[in-house]
């Protein structure tokens, strides 16, 4: 009889070390070394002394599990949300809030100097009004855990999700009102959707506020559900749900797919506004806008403020939401041109410029990318507030055959934003950046950028 050889399993290795902080990483994680090698440790910072559990993850890169801090940094404060690291979402949350902003303008000099030749006007990172509840709109997963509906988080890392009982980033009128619908849920016996067991009914809810606490709520249910009766108790219950949707996406899986399904108004207003600086955006659920209002409004007047705008200018904005940076740039030049992919965020910016009485704005429906060899109009300045990737290859080559007189780049990924500028730093010189704190206790950096050609 012919023997198979057994599979030999490697043991992972688990060891635990004491071990210096030495220096951070871009995702807010202290950087060691083990045998010379860097180990990575969310949750500890700079100079710190700390008991790691290390492992090896699937790239065989050494990862630190925190144990415990032996000798704290100054800048180190207590941390009392109980899903703080299970959760990761706000994984700055043990730095003091000064160092925090510090954290993410080294995060873009240190990028800089390795980087880019010229020396760059870098500006201190300006702060959010709020550091705590600050998010005007939330994507909860939800999960039912004995007998009973909750919020959820993921895991760091993880598809898995866990119950939150306490959230800390979403505006209180958001947090009132998941409270209002779980326990309706509970009432009516309608349960977050569990994709092992494919029971239940509801597989997350968005949740978005204005500055009047209003608020629009979507339920993505997974199976077709009458949602009727539990909207008109919690609509009655709370006045300020002004608008409910219901988005029925039996194949979602992922986060993905959030943004697909078929989209039922079932209660109430189409729009909810929100008003900056006088304008006013009138916001469906498919449609993106800036989730700290005051940061956005704080950079939107940067924008108009520093963009060196002229009356005869022809403006082009590129991944434009509903045409907030559109309509604040209008009255300061000639034309602007506004290009945006999602088709429901399109139809909510030409509804929001219609109130709004801007009438020198051309909205274009289509990805920008595939869109660009057919601009047949010259841009003196052109407005970028695009994905994490960046730019890409196909939009630089364009900017570098046409060479606009000013680049204006809003940047969520400083790695894709230093990227992109070392390729155009060929022709444009940068002005100035400076980093904005859209999302206080996470280590997310966003970032506006003024380039002019050289």
């Amino acid at each position: 009889m012919k023997l198979t050889k057994k599979k030999r399993i490697k043991k992972a290795m688990v060891k635990t070390v004491t071990l210096t902080i030495k220096r951070m990483g871009n995702d807010g994680e202290g950087i060691a070394f083990y045998q010379n090698k860097p180990v990575y440790i969310y949750y500890a910072f700079l100079n710190e002394e700390v008991k790691v559990e290390i492992r090896r993850n699937k790239r065989g890169v050494y990862e630190g599990v925190l144990k415990e801090v032996i000798t704290p940094s100054e800048h180190r404060i207590p941390v009392s949300w109980p899903y703080y690291e299970l959760s990761g979402s706000v994984n700055l949350m043990h730095l003091n809030y000064l160092e925090a902003l510090n954290y993410k303008r080294f995060i873009i000099k240190r990028l800089l100097e390795r980087r880019i030749k010229d020396k760059v006007d870098l500006r201190r990172t300006v702060p959010s009004e709020k550091t705590s509840h600050y998010r005007n709109k939330t994507e909860l997963p939800l999960i039912y855990f004995e007998g009973k509906n909750y919020p959820a988080h993921y895991q760091r890392g993880s598809n898995q999700i866990f119950k939150v009982e306490e959230l800390i980033v979403e505006e209180e009128s958001i947090i009132k009102a998941v409270k209002e619908v779980t326990a309706l849920m509970d009432k009516y016996q309608i349960n977050a959707y569990n994709f092992k067991t494919k029971r239940g009914a509801i597989a997350s809810l968005s949740l978005r506020t204005n500055q009047k606490e209003e608020l629009q709520i979507t339920f993505l249910t997974k199976v077709k559900i009458d949602l009727k009766e539990l909207v008109n108790e919690l609509v009655g219950n709370n006045k300020k749900i002004i608008s409910v949707y219901q988005n029925y996406v039996p194949n979602f899986k992922t986060n993905r797919d959030l943004y697909s399904g078929k989209l039922e108004l079932i209660k109430g207003e189409k729009y909810l506004p929100i008003v900056l600086s006088g304008y006013q955006f009138y916001l469906t659920p498919f449609s993106f806008f800036q989730l700290n209002t005051l940061q956005a409004n704080k950079i939107y007047q940067t924008i108009v403020k520093e963009g060196n705008f002229k009356k005869d200018d022809v403006v082009l904005e590129a991944y434009s939401g509903v045409g907030a940076i559109a309509s604040f740039v209008s009255p300061y030049v000639k034309k602007v041109v506004a290009v945006e992919e999602v088709k429901a965020a399109v139809n909510d910016m030409n509804y929001s410029l219609k109130k709004n009485k801007l009438n020198n704005v051309k909205t274009i429906t289509g990805d920008f990318k595939k869109l660009i060899k057919y601009l047949k109009t010259s841009f003196d300045k052109v407005i970028f507030d695009p994905p994490r990737e960046g730019l890409t290859k196909v939009v630089l080559d364009y900017l570098l055959k046409t060479l606009p007189k000013e680049i204006i780049y809003l940047s969520c990924n400083p790695l894709s934003l230093i990227d992109d500028l070392k390729l155009l730093q060929e022709k444009y010189q940068i002005r100035s950046m400076t980093p904005y704190d859209f999302f206080p206790l996470t280590s997310q950096v966003e970032s506006i950028t003024f380039l002019k050609l050289k």
